[in-house]
């Protein structure tokens, strides 16, 4: 017996057959056709037929065709939160001893997150350059 589905199963196989169709894998006819199929579908094997012989979601990206570009961009994710993390704690542990020692300030209560966003942007842009590589 198939499981029973929701509103939001549903709702995501509807965006799902309207992403096949921007991308030409189905015609307007097609695509009508589907979405009643899904959003009438009462359990996962109705929803599986509207989505028949569609290639999954994962399968246009380049970076999850290849298991040893995954493993290496998951690396990259990795090493950039441990990254992101030391420096954030670092810089929470500066700015504590910066308050101990001179008190609050506007300078200083401004210039802390400013630096920590800053910091976060560079290695959220880094880490997105690295796992765009080939």
């Amino acid at each position: 017996m198939s499981q029973l589905v929701g509103d939001r199963d549903r709702d995501r196989a509807a965006l799902e057959l309207q992403r096949h169709y921007r991308d030409g894998r189905l015609t307007t006819d097609e695509l009508g056709q589907r979405l009643e199929t899904a959003l009438r579908a009462r359990n996962g094997a109705q929803l599986r037929r509207a989505l028949r012989d569609l290639p999954a979601w994962w399968a246009d990206s380049p970076a999850l065709r290849s298991p040893l570009r995954l493993l290496r961009n998951a690396a990259f994710v990795v090493a950039g939160a441990v990254v992101w993390l030391f420096v954030s704690v670092g810089l929470l542990i500066a700015f504590v001893a910066w308050l101990a020692a001179d008190g609050p300030g506007l300078g200083g209560l401004l210039a802390f997150p400013l630096i920590w966003f800053a910091l976060t942007w560079l290695l959220w842009r880094g880490n997105r350059r690295l796992r765009a590589r080939p």
